[in-house]
């Protein structure tokens, strides 16, 4: 079975100049996903090569560090009946936006 990926990213603001809103700096994005269970597995504590990966129910995410803010999230969903609920929620939560990247669709959850 092919593994789904999508972008987490924030809402776009047409007010908004420059590129993406942020979503956070590394601290507070790893303090909300730490509330859907989703962290790093602990064996390097650091990232490698500019991406830190974390593991949530049935997804693996990679998120850039290579600048003070955190604009977009990896997603891959290993188990898309575990990880598309959470990450609506998570969406929903955070006024966040969940993006595919094949086709540029977003899903937006939430008022």
């Amino acid at each position: 079975m092919p593994k789904r990926q999508v972008i987490v990213m924030r809402t776009a603001d047409p007010a908004h100049d420059g590129g993406l809103p942020a979503l956070g700096n590394l601290k507070q994005v790893e303090a909300v996903l730490a509330r859907f269970n989703t962290a790093q597995d602990g064996a390097l504590g650091k990232a490698s090569m500019g991406l830190l990966t974390m593991y949530g129910p049935g997804m693996i995410l990679e998120v850039p560090t290579g600048g003070d803010e955190i604009s977009q999230l990896m997603v891959t969903m290993t188990d898309e009946d575990f990880a598309f609920p959470v990450l609506m929620r998570l969406c929903r939560e955070q006024k966040w936006t969940l993006m595919d990247p094949e086709t540029g669709q977003r899903l937006r959850f939430g008022a």
